[in-house]
């Protein structure tokens, strides 16, 4: 059968079909050119690669963080970029979380970047149980030791028995140089958490609240107070007070003096001598606070006063008043008293009474209060 002969329209048409497909792939092969070589231009940025995912804390209280390593070339594209995590703290093993990327496009394309911003995902693991550290755990083994008599006793830490010594710096808030028996001294733990956690413990209490109090005690300590003194303690001071009243020589001659009489000489020396001493009052004397550790000063002192009879070998006598001091009387840390019997001396005689009470009531020494004892 023979071929039936196109007609010129049918030609005509046939041509244009094939121009069309040909124009057509060849736009399709320009474009496909085009976007070859824009991209082959172009700097490839793959954020997955220059993203950096840290993992830190403890099972059940994982912190997920991410650092990005920037080309200063591009700086201000990365300030643009953003990574979000579906969670990224309170994370236990086997959690998984998918982290996803953020940035400006219109940024990119000033620089001519193509950026790749797949969503990462990551399976926590590797988290180990932190062990529960309390305020206790950390002061354990922490002592105290006190040097001195109270209230100038000293303190100072011993933290050779502690556990945490290491990674803990314990300090005396608001130290001073002295202490009373039963101050409250406040300590405070010093320590940054990740030491810790280094160490795989986990502090229960933040530094600043990890404070702990102790009590100035297992000391001995002076007398600072008449209700410590009891009427036997002054019956034992009396006692001893009434031995001292023997040789009178180092105040005869000025009181003599004064009470207008002639002292006698035997051998070239004087015969002054004590006797029929009466007790007539006496007063707690204690160091003020601000005097602490002055140089030639003690801490207490109980002052008695004494009227008594001053002679001399003719016979002649006359009364003078008499002051006997004892100092630094002590409450030992077993509770027993220490009188201190041999610190009493005789300090001051005279016929004045005022020049006396001046001294009794340290009225001169301002570093002292002065009470009466009623004992």
């Amino acid at each position: 059968m023979a071929r039936r002969r196109m007609t010129k329209q049918e030609r005509t048409r046939q041509i244009y079909l094939r121009v069309c497909f040909v124009c057509a792939l060849v736009a399709v092969l320009f474009t496909v050119l085009y976007v070859f070589l824009n991209d082959a231009s172009k700097t490839t940025i793959d954020l997955k690669d220059v993203t950096h995912i840290t993992l830190t804390g403890f099972d059940g209280e994982g912190v997920l963080t991410a650092n990005i390593d920037v080309d200063e070339k591009y700086g201000a594209f990365y300030q643009t970029v953003s990574v979000d995590f579906s969670k990224s703290s309170g994370l236990t093993n086997g959690d998984e979380v998918t982290i996803s990327f953020n940035y400006d496009k219109a940024v990119a394309k000033t620089y001519n970047l193509k950026v790749k911003a797949n969503d990462m995902h990551y399976t926590v693991n590797g988290l180990v149980r932190a062990t529960p550290v309390s305020q206790n755990d950390i002061f354990e083994g922490l002592d105290i030791n006190f040097e001195g008599i109270a209230p100038l006793a000293t303190a100072s830490l011993d933290i050779s028995n502690t556990k945490f010594k290491d990674v803990v710096t314990y300090e005396i808030i608001d130290e001073k140089e002295y202490y009373d028996a039963g101050e409250i001294i406040k300590v405070r733990a010093v320590f940054d958490e990740a030491d810790l956690e280094e160490l795989t413990y986990k502090a229960t209490v933040p530094s600043e609240e990890c404070i702990k109090e102790f009590i100035v005690e297992d000391v001995d300590r002076y007398i600072t107070d008449t209700d410590q003194i009891t009427d036997e303690m002054m019956a034992s001071l009396k006692k001893e007070a009434l031995t001292l009243f023997t040789d009178a020589n180092e105040y005869g001659m000025r009181i003599f003096c004064d009470a207008g009489l002639m002292p006698v000489y035997v051998n070239k020396k004087t015969t002054f001598v004590w006797s029929s001493p009466s007790y007539i009052s006496s007063y707690l004397n204690v160091l003020k606070e601000d005097s602490y550790g002055k140089t030639g000063t003690h801490v207490n002192d109980v002052k008695l006063c004494f009227e008594s009879v001053i002679s001399q070998a003719d016979g002649k006598a006359c009364k003078a008043e008499v002051i006997v001091r004892f100092q630094d009387i002590i409450i030992r840390k077993d509770g027993s008293i220490d009188l201190k019997l041999d610190s009493g001396e005789i300090i001051s005689a005279d016929r004045r009474d005022s020049h006396i009470k001046a001294i009794v009531r340290n009225e001169i020494d301002k570093d002292y209060e002065s009470v009466k004892l009623t004992v």
